[in-house]
């Protein structure tokens, strides 16, 4: 079990969004977007592909400035205080991001020791066994099947343990097995006080494993609740109608 880390119980929410727009040239891609999660939860943000989904992810991530508004990482402004919000976030893009010539291993210690990470071989144990990684722990990571390239793509996000994990179509290309034991990775994250904010439009499996849910259409946030106040089987069926009609 992943031990709470001091840094994901600082008081006030662990992800805040507020007014945050940007634009490419003329073509505006997000317009006043505000949001906020907790430690502990996961805030899950739906919508169509090209809805703006990865460039928001990417602007949390301090990988895209905004055009406007503010992003907070635990109270830290993106901007202003990048050397303190950045080192607590973690992310998982299309592309793994991991060497296919490492095995698992090696890929974690070399990500590990970018990051500066004490105690790495101790980390590393950690990290294979909630991940389920133990067994290919000595396997090149490029003769991975895509689910445990996933599983991998995870563990490499959080082996320096950030408050914040950010996961753009974490769920793609997997099969259910695959998925749901990406639910519970997700999940034994949250318990151990991280966040989780994930783009995606697999819908079913993403409502398991987050607190509050949002879509995305037309530069703006349009809806936005909890889970446990929406009726989960409408959503899945068709967010942006059900969004829509209850906005």
């Amino acid at each position: 079990m992943r031990q709470k880390s001091k840094k994901h119980s600082e008081p006030g929410p662990a992800v805040s969004l507020a007014g945050v727009c940007k634009s490419f040239g003329s073509r505006e891609v997000l317009d006043s977007v505000s949001f906020s999660a907790a430690g502990g939860e996961g805030f899950c943000i739906c919508g169509a592909n090209a809805a703006g989904k990865t460039t928001l992810l990417k602007i949390i991530a301090g990988l895209l400035l905004p055009g406007a508004g503010k992003v907070q990482i635990c109270g830290f402004d993106l901007q202003e205080k990048a050397p303190q919000a950045k080192p607590l976030l973690g992310a998982v893009f299309h592309k793994s991001m991991v060497y296919p010539q490492l095995t698992v291993s090696e890929n974690l210690r070399f990500f590990g020791r970018l990051y500066g990470v004490k105690n790495g071989n101790v980390r590393i144990e950690e990290l294979l066994q909630q991940t389920g990684l133990m067994p290919c722990r000595y396997d090149r990571a490029g003769i991975l099947s895509r689910g445990m390239t996933q599983r991998l793509a995870i563990a490499r996000a959080m082996v320096h343990d950030p408050a914040v994990l950010l996961a753009d179509e974490p769920f793609t290309g997997l099969d259910c097995d695959a998925a749901e034991s990406l639910v519970a990775i997700l999940e034994d994250f949250k318990k151990g006080g991280g966040t989780i904010v994930m783009a995606t439009h697999n819908v079913n499996f993403a409502l398991n494993c987050c607190k509050q849910v949002a879509v995305l259409d037309d530069r703006k946030l349009i809806f936005s609740a909890k889970v446990s106040g929406i009726n989960t089987a409408e959503f899945a069926k068709d967010y942006l109608l059900y969004a829509k009609e209850h906005c």
